[in-house]
């Protein structure tokens, strides 16, 4: 690659710092336990598979010009030869590709001369496919070409097979301009699909920009998505009689130079019988979710379908792992799962970029693995925290598999990147260099040889249940230290288990023999023999049943990285034996098969289908939406990070709450809620529609934090209590004059001084006839995790409430919620109190002053509590439902390793330093960089000069004796939200779906008896630990034996993968406000 030295400082200073543009991507080298692994790495010397993908960096064609320079090559595999044995074809960036004949046992030949398939000289070469081009019953080989070069050195290359000769070797003709896919754009990898169900194979090109695009404006980035390029954006090719033709802008694609295509997977996601594409981009380019319209057209919908996204996304697989019979899908990018590395390649968090992207349309990003959960609505909740497959370091091939046999679907990933382009001392160090001196070569090779490396393990995850899985790296041979990039798996000894190939950079290629068809567990292998211009039934599905277990598979080839995986499917069955099959094929034919033996290759050939499937219309949901309304949306989340930015999520933004109660005595019900801008309105309950009827209240300069509706003064009209978060004085109370009249309002507060308020909750604490209020104290703003107090005023009648001291109230802090319950069955009222850093905690009022009182739980965990909810059992029990945090972030508590919070003053300045430590790996580091500590504590920098001496240090080597003595540390010991019911006066816990943990939750409503409907999520959270919204709206009901039983989307027809702020059941209305402003409203089927 030829670059002119003119060009040489303004590309290197286009090698961004910050983390919008460019950022590096659990786990740390490791002894393998024991000899026998699952997989055994097999020497080149007995295999013959002698392939190197060896690149040489010069001062003219490196990573700092080109920025691909280190992603590697692929692998592609499939029967070349028809005997029967699953070949290997190999792509090397600069130098010659190699193919491989599969000779048996696990022995190859390297073929490549013999066949002329070792693509162009002087090129850089990509991604491959293998594929029967042309349908004549020969694979042919696809070849993608990239780089910093021409356009005549960059076309891509098809070598059609022209059949066998005399010793049974194949030879290959290039035929890309016969084809119309002599492409020249900047490309990475190919996908054949019948896209367009008209019977024969179309092409999804995956392309790139090679260049980068630095400070860009809203205004640009949003030019940048409409304009159209040809060479970087990906395209789509039509088969139309033999001949590809670009059909990109006709179909939909978006042709925006704003494109890094990594990986890509095409998949009937919606299962509308019409195949649909996810298309996965590097840096800040928003990745694309093109859903098939059926009519040679595509939607990207990957707003309205992905609530979060990864940021560098790179590989892209789908696969049904939870076997509910709907595809999944992950993406991978660059999280390291290591302290040490995380400190020293994770950029500190930006949130004028992050809100510049998603106002721009490039969609929210976090840096990190992506498993999306398939809602079978059109929809997915992301799961990768909770599932455990969040961070794997610089990845590249996701491969779904059942490597063991044993029925679950699992997961490998490959690793790694030569250097460590971002390693933040050596950007600093890059900086100096380039600010200091005239770039020359001697500069660049200087760059070069300063640049760290390290390598790291692949990683493999067992499927424990399908939605968790377990880190086997090292347990099946997997993790050793390297950089692999393409990969593939296949079946290449035929054994009855799936072998893994791997593709190197500077290191010869690998295979990793899998062992597990000696370890007795049943499988499956379907070989499909699809119809004339479809012969290995790409885009076909099988749905497989074994002793009430579902497991379905679509035929889906090109996936991971740069190459394909083996067209035959690989079923592991465990001990159980296959109750019947049905396979439905792209053009909706089925063929269903009864009681097939296991342990065979069984084929299934086209010519046997039958009929046409019909594709069957869902059940009719519980609800129906019915209309939603944008109301302004007012964010804070950047002043509130720029003011601390150790926050776990903002505390200030506006947000929209209700109330309902029979205002005006009509024997209807009606609906107020405060609009986020200081008004509070009126919606009129017999309409039931949005219809504003009245304003109440307007001018509240605060943040409303909740509404209720009771009467107060025993007239018999209801009052407006109003909790408030900030702004002047305190919590507020509107009684109710004639005709809605709102005017005499009373002030909650002591002394007059700012009082902040969570949750306003009436209760009768004295018995004597009339409501109280207890006003739940929350935190300060900009003093985090200081917290006002909780205080209570005793009403003294004739609308005059009176602030009572409470020692114990005064240490209730951080409150998110409140009920009253009888908890220890004493025929008392306790006041019962869920708080962030706390264990649930419940108080009685007797003999004149409040005590703390038992709860009797069996669990006392300090969570993040943010909800509690009572009712009654179908049995008459009292039931409690706990809302934590959730089990789907990056946050990880224990009590033998905490989650801790340490503030205090420790700068001596007046402000509140929090320092969070965590759990990664199982130690406890950090949550914060060495950029974030010092930004709060600057003398903290001159302790830390660098990244690398900050990367492995904990709480205890940065704060000395003296500041951990005057540290206040929260600590919290779980973030799972609980539910226990009580039994003959004990608490017993009942054990939760999965599905509870997925995000926080905030609310639970009763639809009807025994029914409960969760709601929640959190949106304006740190950066780092991105938007918790993998809750869409889950309803469950609970029988006599206590069972739960859960009801996705699906069935619910709730959409809400978004921050639920309230809800409301009114009559049959459900009524919902979100943190993005909107107000939401559904109606019970009929």
């Amino acid at each position: 690659m030829n670059h002119p030295n003119q060009f040489l400082f303004l590309r290197l200073l286009a090698i961004p710092i910050f983390a919008f543009l460019l950022l590096s991507c659990k786990r740390t080298d490791s002894e393998k336990g024991g000899n026998q692994t699952l997989f055994r790495v097999l020497p080149s010397d007995s295999t013959g598979l002698n392939f190197t993908n060896q690149i040489q960096e010069t001062a003219i064609a490196n990573v700092l010009y080109y920025q691909y320079f280190y992603n590697g090559g692929g692998v592609a595999v499939g029967d070349i030869n028809n005997d029967g044995l699953e070949d290997l074809y190999f792509t090397a960036n600069q130098q010659s590709n190699k193919l491989f004949l599969n000779l048996g046992n696990l022995r190859f030949k390297d073929i490549t001369l013999a066949t002329g398939t070792g693509g162009r000289e002087a090129a850089w070469t990509t991604g491959t496919a293998i594929v029967d081009i042309n349908s004549d019953g020969l694979k042919d080989i696809y070849v993608c070409y990239s780089g910093d070069l021409d356009e005549s050195s960059r076309k891509n290359q098809l070598f059609v097979n022209q059949g066998l000769d005399k010793q049974g070797i194949p030879y290959f003709k290039e035929m890309a301009e016969d084809y119309g896919l002599a492409d020249p754009a900047y490309s990475v990898a190919a996908y054949f699909s019948d896209l367009d169900r008209d019977g024969d194979l179309d092409m999804l090109l995956l392309n790139h920009n090679p260049s980068l695009f630095t400070n860009l404006n809203e205004q640009a980035f949003k030019s940048m998505l409409s304009e159209y390029d040809s060479m970087s954006s990906s395209k789509i090719y039509r088969n139309e009689g033999g001949k590809f033709h670009d059909v990109s802008k006709e179909v939909g694609f978006s042709g925006s130079p704003l494109s890094y295509g990594l990986g890509a997977v095409i998949s009937d996601f919606n299962q509308d019988g019409w195949p649909d594409i996810y298309l996965g981009n590097d840096y800040s380019a928003p990745d694309y979710f093109y859903v098939n319209q059926g009519d040679g057209t595509f939607r990207n919908d990957l707003n309205e379908a992905f609530s979060i996204t990864s940021q560098y996304s790179m590989g892209v697989d789908a696969s049904d792992f939870n076997q509910d019979g709907w595809t999944d899908l992950i993406s991978l990018d660059m999280l390291p799962a290591s302290n040490k590395r995380q400190k020293l390649l994770h950029s500190p968090e930006n949130y004028e970029h992050y809100q510049l992207f998603v106002r721009s349309g490039l969609h929210h990003q976090v840096m990190r693995n992506m498993l999306q959960l398939n809602n079978q609505n059109g929809t997915f909740s992301e799961i990768g925290n909770l599932s455990g497959i969040e961070a794997t370091d610089w990845s590249w091939a996701p491969l779904a598999g059942d490597y063991d046999n044993d029925g679950w679907t699992d997961l490998f990933i490959s690793n790694g990147f030569l250097k460590d382009f971002t390693n933040l001392d050596f950007i600093n160090y890059r900086n100096t260099q380039l600010g200091n001196t005239h770039v020359t070569t001697e500069t660049v090779q200087n760059l070069i040889q300063k640049m760290p490396a390290t390598k790291v393990g692949n990683f493999a995850f067992k499927n424990q249940n399908g939605l968790q899985f377990q880190d086997v790296s090292d347990e099946w041979g997997i993790g050793i230290p390297g950089n692999s990039n393409g990969a593939i798996y296949a079946d290449l000894d035929q054994d009855g288990d799936l072998d893994l190939v791997l593709n190197n950079l500077n290191e010869p290629s690998q295979i990793f023999e899998n062992t597990a068809s000696g370890e007795g567990n049943h499988f499956l292998q379907i070989q499909l023999e699809g119809p004339q211009g479809n012969p290995s039934g790409i885009g076909s599905k099988v749905w497989l049943y074994s002793n009430g277990k579902l497991q379905y598979q679509e035929q889906l080839i090109y996936k991971g990285y740069q190459g394909n995986v083996s067209e035959i499917l690989h079923f592991g069955l465990g001990q159980q034996a296959i109750d019947s099959i049905k396979v439905v094929w792209p053009d909706g034919r089925k063929e269903n098969i009864e009681k097939p033996n296991s342990g065979q290759l069984l084929k299934v050939s086209y010519g046997n289908s039958t009929t046409n499937v019909e594709f069957k219309k869902p059940n009719k949901p519980f609800w129906e939406l019915v209309d939603e309304w944008d109301l302004e949306e007012i964010d804070a989340t950047i002043e509130d990070f720029k003011s601390q930015n150790q926050l776990l999520y903002s505390q200030s933004n506006s947000k929209v709450h209700f109330a309902k109660g029979d205002l005006n005595l009509d024997g209807n019900e009606d609906l107020v809620f405060s609009d986020g801008k200081g008004n509070v309105w009126l919606i009129d309950g017999i309409k039931k529609s949005f219809q504003l009827k009245e304003k109440l209240i307007s001018g509240i300069q605060s943040r409303v934090s909740g509404l209720e509706l009771m009467d107060l003064d025993g007239d018999g009209k209801l009052d407006l209590i109003i909790s408030k978060l900030n702004g002047e004085n305190g919590s507020r109370i509107y009684f109710q004059g004639p005709n809605f009249n709102f005017d005499n309002e009373v002030i909650l507060s002591v002394d007059g001084e700012q009082r902040f308020n969570s949750k306003v909750l009436p209760w009768d604490f004295d018995q004597d006839g009339d409501l109280d209020l207890i006003l739940g104290g929350t935190y300060l703003p900009g003093r985090w995790p200081e917290s006002s107090p909780t205080l209570v005023f005793e009403n003294l009648g004739k609308r005059k409430f009176q602030y009572v001291s409470s020692q114990i109230l005064n240490e209730i802090n951080r409150v998110t919620d409140m009920t009253i319950l009888d908890g220890n069955g004493d025929g008392k009222e306790e006041l019962w109190i869920s708080s962030e850093f706390e264990p649930i905690r419940a108080i009685q009022f007797d003999s004149e002053e409040f005590s703390w009182v038992q709860t009797g739980l069996p669990i006392q965990s300090r969570g993040l509590w943010r909800k509690l909810f009572t009712t009654k059992s179908e049995s008459g029990n009292d039931l409690l439902f706990m809302g934590n945090w959730g089990l789907n972030s990056r946050l990880e508590a224990d009590s033998e390793k905490p989650l801790s919070l340490y503030f205090a003053d420790f700068d001596q300045n007046g402000s509140v330093d929090p320092l969070m430590e965590i759990q990664i790996q199982g130690e406890l580091f950090p949550f914060f960089s060495r950029d974030e500590l010092s930004s709060q504590l600057y003398k903290k920098k001159a302790k830390f000069p660098d990244h690398e001496g900050f990367s492995n240090v904990k709480i205890s080597g940065i704060l000395d004796e003296k500041e951990l003595e005057i540290a206040t540390i929260l600590k919290v010991d779980t973030l799972a939200s609980l539910a226990f019911e009580k039994k003959d006066g004990v608490w017993k816990s009942i054990p939760l779906p999965l599905n509870f943990q997925y995000s926080p939750i905030s609310i639970f409503l009763e639809p009807s008896e025994n029914e409960l409907l969760v709601l929640g999520n959190l949106e304006s959270t740190r950066l780092k630990i991105g938007k918790l919204t993998a809750n869409p709206g889950i309803q469950f009901s609970i029988d006599l034996t206590d069972k739960i039983q859960s009801f996705g989307p699906e069935q619910t027809g709730i959409n809400l993968n978004q921050e639920v702020v309230d809800a409301i059941l009114l009559d049959e209305m459900l009524w919902v406000s979100t943190a993005s402003g909107k107000i939401i409203q559904y109606q019970k089927s009929k």
